[in-house]
């Protein structure tokens, strides 16, 4: 997520909003055991945000220096709106055949990510515009394993400038996100978060 699926305090940096913020560095690097997942020829915008009851994501945030555990779950999915508890916070987001987006009230709000799953695929959002950037990053975790084929997301903003980052694994969800704002004429880190836990559908256990 996110990919909204962040906090509302942390969400208030990037908003209006989006998901959510993992380690760059985890993105870029490979490593980890076992098999390596990739995309499928066939794979959509809804493959990379798993919105299916009984999905559960633990996200280490940093933010001014402190480091913060947030966890968010998939409490229903009725049909393409599906409705996540994120701490005290319920998100609410919908799948349709062009990607995922958040859901408010009625309507359709901002797309997270958008088919087609291609680089240069491109999209509006509220006081800005989102844009596939990557098709080709690598994530590795000790505990989720490593996975090729991941998404990068860069949704610039202005008023006030800042851009954030956001890559997406196969099958797996939001793994990294990176949000930084403009200061003169540089751009400095605002809060960064990265996936540490996962529990699918049917896991008995959560991860970690």
């Amino acid at each position: 997520m996110l990919m909204e699926i962040v906090p509302m305090w942390f969400r208030q940096q990037s908003r209006p909003p989006l998901v959510m913020v993992l380690l760059l560095v985890s993105c870029a690097t490979g490593g980890g055991g076992g098999d390596v997942v990739g995309p499928r020829a066939d794979i959509t915008a809804a493959d990379y945000y798993p919105l299916a009851d009984g999905w559960k994501w633990a996200y280490s945030v940093n933010k001014d220096g402190m480091n913060i555990l947030a966890t968010y779950a998939v409490r229903e999915r009725k049909g393409g709106v599906a409705t996540v508890q994120a701490g005290d916070e319920e998100l609410t987001y919908v799948v349709t055949p062009e990607g995922v987006a958040q859901f408010e009230g009625n309507a359709i709000g901002d797309y997270i990510i958008k088919n087609p799953i291609k680089v240069g695929t491109e999209w509006p959002v509220t006081g800005g515009r989102a844009r596939i950037a990557s098709v080709e990053a690598k994530f590795a975790s000790p505990s989720l394993g490593r996975y090729e084929g991941c998404v990068l997301v860069s949704v610039t903003r202005t008023d006030p400038m800042r851009v954030t980052q956001t890559w997406f694994a196969p099958y797996l969800g939001p793994v990294i996100i990176d949000i930084q704002a403009q200061d003169g004429n540089r751009f400095l880190p605002i809060a960064k978060a990265e996936l540490i836990g996962v529990t699918k559908p049917g896991d008995p256990l959560a991860t970690p």
